[in-house]
Order: C-alpha cells, then sequence, then structure tokens
C-alpha cells in the first residue's frame, strides 16, 4: 500500500474548533501542494477525510489540482480528528483493498499514526505538509517513510 497522508492548511482562529476554516495562505498552501504533486498523486483510489472542516476544505482543494479525480468521493472518519485513536485508524486501513490511500487530518493524530507505522519518533507535519509511506500491510513498524514535503 502506498499512504499519503496530508495535514489541513493554515486556519483562520475560530470556535468551535470544528469549524475552523482554510484561511487565505491556508487554501494557498494546500493548491500548490496539489500541484506540485499531482504526477504522483494520480493512483489515488480512496480518500479519508477528518470531518473537521478544515480538513474536508483541504482534501477538496488538494484533489481538486488532480483533474481526473475530481470525481473521488471523500470519506469522512471520525478517529482522524485531532485526538483520533491511531489504532483505529490503522484498522481502517488493513481494511482497505485499495493500493493507494490518501488520509487527510490533523496533528496530533497524524503524527501518532506515522510513528506507530515507521518506527520513528516525533513526527511532525506542518500544515499542508504531505507525506509519503509505503508498506506491505499496515502494521507497528511495517512501514517505510519515503519522504515528508513541507508547504512552502
Amino acid at each position: 500500500m502506498d499512504l499519503f497522508i496530508i495535514r489541513h492548511g493554515d486556519t483562520i482562529d475560530s470556535y468551535p474548533d470544528s469549524h475552523r476554516k482554510l484561511s487565505g495562505l491556508g487554501k494557498s498552501q494546500v493548491a500548490s501542494a496539489g500541484v506540485a504533486h499531482s504526477n504522483i498523486m494520480a493512483e489515488i483510489e480512496v480518500v479519508f477525510s477528518s470531518p473537521y472542516l478544515r480538513a474536508t476544505q483541504t482534501a477538496d482543494l488538494f484533489l481538486g489540482q488532480l483533474s481526473e479525480k475530481n470525481s473521488l468521493e471523500i470519506n469522512r472518519f471520525d478517529d482522524l480528528m485531532p485526538l483520533g485513536d491511531k489504532m483505529s485508524v490503522v484498522s481502517l486501513l488493513q481494511k482497505q483493498h485499495s493500493r493507494v490511500v490518501l488520509l487527510v487530518a490533523h496533528m496530533p493524530i497524524l503524527g501518532k499514526l506515522i510513528d506507530y507505522l515507521t518506527g520513528e519518533q516525533g513526527t511532525h507535519l506542518g500544515t499542508a505538509s504531505l507525506a509519503s509511506l509505503s508498506m506491505d500491510f499496515p502494521g507497528r513498524e511495517m512501514a517505510t517513510l519515503n519522504w515528508i514535503h513541507n508547504a512552502d
């Protein structure tokens, strides 16, 4: 499985947390990430996103840069929220028959997930950062962290 993970772009502070929107900078970050990675992202088969507004906006904008993927459904998954359960996300990944998966979510859940899958410690993704992992099967220390590209 090839797993791509993107953290939401920069946001406007507001309350409640689940309704925070992407800022102009955040929208620009995400669009740039989509354009920069469109060639390697063309194989995405399934997308899972946190239900928080900033994550779903990020998923829409990112996929919007991949013209042939505009019809991909964005599946909301509650455990991709900031304090979600990484083991629930691992279980979701284990049930996938898709070869290429995109997750759109937040810190700290994304850092914890990457650390669990790769054996790394203290992984941090800045806003609109994109990570690439490869694995035969999603499990503890069974993935290779190929790269993390930070937003410009």
